[in-house]
């Protein structure tokens, strides 16, 4: 038997054999139920594919007869959204600028302590220039007056108040993102998500302050102005330790926002007021999230002292353990906490007065109602 006689009797078995299922099936004459379905199956997708060429002729005929928004009416819901969109910002900034000023002499004890130890480390810690919170703002006032303990305060009002502003207006932007969907805004994982956004987010606004901040209270007088640092350092200098500021301010924020909910609420349910329960939410939050996230806060400060040379972050890390030990580390993070938390606790708390103090007035409209302008908004029929 040849190869192609073999092909064809395997052909024909399994042809023989299609067939006998096919006769257990139906051994009927009659058209097979199987056909029916198989026929109305066609007539049902051919019916689909008519409705939905009918759908599709009716979204185009609207689309055309609606008319296309002109372009003041776009121009008009664009200013509509950036005024609502730039509230909460506004808030943020004007809290964030205020408390920033009042606990800046505390950050600068911290920059120059931290400052001094780069420089310093042969010295024991106790002959240093800079030894303690105190003592390094009684120096700065006695040797070089009093106006110096706000030296690079410029750079710190223009960026803080944005950085405030980018910190809290993309944790809440993140928070409303994750709970669109009905996710409760309590839950820890999305606080704790929202928080990593708002680090992220945060040291791009924070960075160029943060470099021009340190060479103002490093140098003092003789760090110049505003603009002539700016043209000092250049563009690039202005990121200079992002590395640095991105490990300190991403695990911050992480674990400020959680304890910050966690800890208000718990003052809430014990019937405390809302101040008491900011200010105190704020200050506890501070203090748990500034104190582990101080050895990348004295990192940053050595790879932006404009005193220094930077050998790069992991160089710094490497070089500060093997001479100066762990404990170089937490050089200031007494003021480093004694600043951020009252500083954070201010911002949040006054961000929270703004943020009522504007529901009130656009609620109870009181300057309309104060000069007269105020129309009462008509009811509607039942």
């Amino acid at each position: 038997m040849t190869f192609n006689a073999l092909l064809a009797a395997l052909a024909a078995v399994c042809v023989l054999q299609a067939c006998t299922a096919l006769g257990a099936v139906s051994s009927a004459p009659t058209l097979a139920p199987q056909s029916l379905g198989f026929f109305e199956q066609q007539a049902s997708n051919y019916q689909a594919r008519v409705t939905l060429r009918q759908d599709r002729r009716y979204l185009v005929a609207k689309k055309v007869a609606e008319p296309e928004p002109s372009v003041m009416d776009k121009i008009g819901q664009g200013v509509k959204g950036a005024i609502a969109g730039s509230t909460g910002f506004f808030q943020a900034a004007v809290s964030g600028g205020l408390a920033a000023a009042i606990m800046f002499p505390v950050d600068m004890a911290k920059t120059r302590m931290q400052a001094c130890a780069q420089t310093e480390f042969a010295t024991a810690a106790a002959q240093r220039t800079y030894t303690g919170t105190f003592q390094t703002i009684n120096k700065v006032i006695t040797q070089e007056g009093a106006a110096n303990l706000f030296r690079g305060l410029g750079p710190v009002l223009i960026g803080s108040a944005p950085e405030m502003a980018v910190q809290i207006t993309a944790y809440e932007m993140a928070k409303d993102y994750l709970t669109k969907d009905g996710a409760d805004p309590k839950d820890f994982k999305i606080q704790f998500t929202a928080g990593f956004v708002s680090g992220v987010s945060h040291v791009a606004a924070s960075n160029p302050m943060e470099v021009l901040k340190v060479r103002g209270q490093v140098l003092g007088a003789a760090g110049g102005g505003l603009i002539g640092a700016v043209k000092d350092v250049g563009f690039k200098g202005l990121f200079k330790g992002v590395g640095a500021c991105w490990a300190r301010d991403i695990p911050f924020s992480c674990i400020y926002f959680p304890t910050y909910s966690y800890v208000k609420d718990k003052l809430k349910e014990k019937g405390q007021p809302d101040f008491v329960c900011s200010m105190g939410a704020g200050l506890i939050a501070g203090v748990l999230s500034a104190a582990p996230t101080t050895p990348c806060d004295v990192v940053k400060t050595r790879l932006q002292n404009p005193n220094a040379v930077s050998a790069g972050l992991l160089e710094t890390v490497k070089t500060m353990y093997i001479k100066e030990g762990a404990g170089s580390f937490f050089v200031g993070w007494q003021p480093r906490v004694g600043r951020v938390a009252p500083y954070l606790a201010l911002s949040l708390t006054g961000y929270e007065t703004l943020k009522g103090l504007g529901a009130y007035m656009d609620e109870n409209k009181p300057i309309q109602k104060m000069l007269g302008i105020y129309e009462e908004p008509k009811k509607g029929r039942r």
